[in-house]
């Protein structure tokens, strides 16, 4: 059995958390994930977790913060993270400058675990692991 990656993700919205975490869950995941609404927050925990893999995924409207700073932020002292971003709705300005700061991947709400499996397909560095009661763990590839 492999090493679970851990699963951070930024909402300034705790309800979002939660619809996060359900529909996931209802899709089979299982995750290590931890939740955070403040982007100083989710530097802290990461800077007392250091090394390994984690996927980070942020709300672009964050209230208060700028998403941007934060996942340039991340890339820059996080080499190995998998940063994306998800919106309400599709921005291709907003993407490419997500992009350019250093995120791998954007998608619309709703989160789902088909939207989240094609992110997995599309990166070398991240599996998904089939356990033998059918939940599903994002691990290393």
């Amino acid at each position: 059995m492999s090493q679970v990656i851990p699963f951070i993700l930024l909402d300034d919205d705790p309800d979002e958390h939660f619809l996060f975490r359900t529909d996931l869950e209802d899709a089979g995941f299982d995750l290590d994930i931890h939740c955070f609404t403040r982007p100083d927050d989710a530097l802290g925990h990461l800077s007392a977790h250091p090394g390994g893999p984690v996927i980070v995924l942020t709300d672009i409207g964050l209230s208060g913060a700028d998403a941007i700073d934060f996942i340039r932020r991340i890339a820059t002292g996080i080499p190995e993270a998998v940063i994306g971003v998800y919106s309400g709705a599709q921005n291709p300005d907003t993407d490419a400058a997500c992009r350019k700061a250093g995120a791998s991947f954007y998608i619309v709400k709703p989160i789902s675990g088909s939207k989240l499996e094609d992110v997995i397909a599309g990166h070398a560095t991240l599996a998904i692991e089939t356990l033998a009661d059918g939940r599903r763990r994002l691990v290393p590839a």
